[in-house]
């Protein structure tokens, strides 16, 4: 069985306890499980993907000052045949 990702959200109790309940389709087996707790801030709302709602909106063209600078000659080479 190879590894396998799983990323989910979920809401905890009130006295801090997350249950989760998530198919792996691993049937009758003994698995490693490791689990990362990141807290999301209020209000905050993501896409289907899991980026911030609006993020790209506010990063596109957030840099408008930058510019590629000359990249020079290019070498002469073989012609292949």
């Amino acid at each position: 069985m190879a590894s396998k990702t799983i990323e989910t959200r979920a809401r905890t109790t009130k006295d801090g306890r997350l249950n989760l309940n998530v198919d792996v389709d691993v049937p009758d087996a003994e698995v490693a499980v490791v689990v990362t707790v990141t807290p999301v801030p209020a209000g905050s709302s993501v896409d289907a993907n899991g980026w911030p709602e609006g993020f790209f909106d506010r990063v596109a063209g957030s840099m408008p000052n930058l510019r590629r600078g000359s990249q020079g000659a290019f070498e002469e080479r073989l012609p292949l045949e």
